[in-house]
């Protein structure tokens, strides 16, 4: 069954659906209400949607970005007169193109007699050699990462949610065949009793009444299983979303499902080696552990350029530029700001701005992380050659599961013909009165319980491959 069916299910049910007496209801219809009851699936089908909203949420916080700013207003009142100071901005960010933004400002005066402008400006900056892009990639990845886990939480929740449901169904149908062996030992015994009635027994003997006996014990124990089973049929459907009521003399036969089809065995090998999930988590991990370690980089050069006018510092137009520098736990700084204009005299000139600080500790803490850094990539190292191990024996245990398998299949419809081909002779051969009843009803009886055990074989093979697929990543999976 596609994984698609299970994301799209309706998560919450409807009014609980009554069946007196007993109408089989087809086995898909049972898993898909099976699902939908299932409240782990409900929550990381939520959980999966929250991943995605957190995901686009990045991707905003990631893209193109503009800032309008009013600045401090300041409104003030002298002999009557109003006055507004405002510092308006207006800034533009594209991170992804060098961290690049330009920014735009002044400082506004206004009152009834004039306005004024100073300090008006328009600058820009960029990384030069920087990480900021790297961490923002990161970011990204992270994001969705998260997501793709959510989504393979929810597929792999589906899958034993599936796997829950064919074992559960799997013990009703192991729970029918302790019936059918309660049976045979009661036509066993049957045919026993039957023997020491011709033989002329008193009812009276001990031999008699030990033969009786035991065909009443086994009565008995067919009784009580039969009920164990309508107990155990009622809860399962119950948890499928079926109330159903089941007679106390039930025939069991009609319980057991005929709509399952024998399932193709996915093929462990067709599956690609880095999928195994187990890999594919290790080599994430070193992967991003990877970047940030190249994202922890000691080192970054900026730079800014613009052009101010009325600088309040030259009290003229300038044309600035500035450079910023860090390495490790030095920081330096330069800005220069050249006065142009009409403003400008020549007795005018540039203004210089410097700037540094230092801190020794800094440095040993840097030798000591990139020591730090290395034994963890050794460690990430070590998790991908043992997920690689891991899936080496995994396909091993696979390939041995399925061989197992398919011998069961083999040997159970060999029986099953054979003891089919028995039922039909000594069905004839009761009718013409050569066998005892009895003795049809036991073969019958062994027919019906490797009719079971195909039964319980193919739900086997639905669970083996629910458990490989549980062992590798799908991935283009949507919520």
């Amino acid at each position: 069954m596609s994984m698609r069916r299970y994301f799209f299910i309706t998560l919450l049910m409807a009014l609980p659906i009554f069946i007196y007496g007993f109408e089989p209801i087809p086995t898909q219809r049972l898993l898909l209400s099976y699902l939908e009851n299932d409240v782990d699936l409900q929550k990381l089908t939520l959980s999966a949607q929250k991943a995605a909203l957190s995901l686009d949420y990045t991707k905003v916080d990631e893209g193109f970005d503009i800032t309008l700013a009013s600045g401090t207003v300041t409104l003030t009142s002298d002999e009557g007169s109003a006055k507004i100071k405002a510092s308006p901005s207006v800034k533009v960010s594209l991170p992804q193109a060098s961290n690049l933004s330009v920014k735009a400002g002044a400082s506004l005066v206004s009152s009834e007699a004039a306005s004024s402008a100073q300090d008006v400006s328009l600058s820009a900056s960029l990384d030069l050699i920087s990480t900021n892009g790297l961490s923002r990639k990161i970011s990204l990845l992270k994001a969705e990462r998260a997501y793709k886990e959510a989504l393979r939480k929810l597929q792999n929740q589906s899958l034993e949610a599936e796997k829950a449901f064919y074992t559960e169904y799997k013990a009703l149908l192991s729970s029918i065949k302790q019936i059918i062996k309660a049976e045979q030992s009661l036509y066993s015994d049957s045919i026993d009793f039957d023997s020491v009635k011709a033989q002329g027994y008193s009812s009276s003997s001990s031999t008699y009444r030990l033969a009786e006996m035991k065909v009443l014990s086994d009565k008995h124990t067919v009784e009580s299983n039969l009920r164990s089973l309508i107990h155990d049929y009622v809860v399962f459907y119950k948890k499928c979303g079926y109330d159903i009521s089941l007679e106390a003399n039930q025939d069991y036969l009609e319980l057991i499902p005929n709509d399952i089809e024998s399932p193709q065995a996915v093929d462990v090998l067709a599956f690609d080696k880095n999928s195994y999930a187990k890999i594919e988590e290790a080599k994430w991990t070193n992967e991003i552990n990877s970047l940030e370690r190249k994202a922890d980089s000691t080192f970054s050069l900026a730079a800014n350029a613009g052009y101010t006018y009325q600088n309040s510092v030259t009290d003229s137009d300038t044309l600035d530029a500035g450079l910023s520098f860090d390495l490790a736990g030095l920081s330096l700084g330069a800005g220069l700001s050249f006065p142009v204009g009409n403003e400008a005299s020549a007795s005018s000139s540039p203004a210089l701005t410097l700037s540094a600080s230092l801190s020794p500790s800094s440095f040993k803490k840097n030798s000591i992380q990139k020591k730090q850094a290395n034994l963890s990539e050794e460690a990430e190292l070590l998790d991908i050659q043992s997920a690689n191990s891991s899936y080496e024996t995994y396909i091993v245990s696979a390939i041995q599961n399925l061989e197992g398998l398919n011998w069961e299949k083999n040997t159970i419809n060999e029986n099953y013909a054979m003891y089919s081909k028995l039922a039909e002779e000594l069905e004839s051969w009761y009718k013409m009165g050569i066998v005892t009843q009895s003795e049809y009803l036991s073969a019958k009886a062994n027919a019906a319980m490797y009719k079971v055990e195909i039964l319980i074989n193919m739900l086997d093979f639905i669970i083996y491959n629910d458990e490989v697929k549980g062992n590798f990543i799908f991935e283009n999976q949507e919520v």
